[in-house]
């Protein structure tokens, strides 16, 4: 089964409509649409030129690959894992999306440089870690892990200052490293489609 495009977006009115009624602002709600819509948005722009990929798929997990993020807080666990879990019985594609979206080239750091991401819940940890251990990766999820990282809550941004912003949340990372990782999938993704990422943001 594959979610459909109105069947993800209703997935995220309906996150609304929840958070909302949890206390959220209203007015605050446009910086989660402005990352999951930027992050779906440049991913079709790219899958687009790629004949071996679909589009809409692609557009589909874009969206829906930070479902849970709002509700990790409440619950104490990874969003990626609370994502998975949430849709692993309607599309086994997006799920996978949910739990890897995070982790150029799904290379996990070690459960030292990433305890706090995962609320101190080793058990999760290895849970994707073995996921990626037993589960080959493909260009969906590399995508969707460059798209992450060029749109935050106000639209589209450089890998660096996306870069920037993860280091000032979750902490104990090496920059560098996720620039490199980032980097070599924005590249791996230029040479497919023949020109420069940046280049769909130079043109808005």
């Amino acid at each position: 089964m594959n979610i459909s495009i109105i069947k993800a977006q209703n997935l995220i009115e309906e996150l609304k409509k929840n958070e909302i009624a949890l206390g959220r602002d209203p007015n605050t709600w446009y910086t989660y649409e402005n990352h999951v819509y930027g992050t779906a948005k440049i991913a079709k722009l790219i899958a687009s030129e790629i004949n071996t990929m679909n589009a809409d798929r692609v557009y589909v997990m874009g969206l829906l690959h930070d479902i849970c993020r709002t509700e990790e807080d409440r619950i104490q666990r990874f969003h990626g894992i609370l994502g998975y879990e949430k849709l692993i019985n309607q599309d086994k594609d997006v799920a996978r999306i949910c739990l890897v979206h995070m982790f150029p080239w799904s290379n996990l750091p070690p459960y030292e440089k990433c305890a706090k991401l995962f609320y101190n819940k080793e058990n999760d940890y290895q849970f994707v870690a073995d996921f990626i251990k037993k589960n080959k990766s493909v260009d969906e999820d590399y995508l969707i892990q460059l798209c992450d990282n060029l749109a935050n809550k106000n639209g589209f941004v450089t890998l660096e200052q996306r870069a920037a912003e993860f280091i000032e949340r979750h902490g104990n990372v090496n920059v560098d490293d996720i620039l490199i990782d980032s980097n070599e999938i924005k590249n791996y993704f230029d040479k497919k489609i023949g020109h420069n990422i940046y280049d769909f943001f130079r043109s808005k």
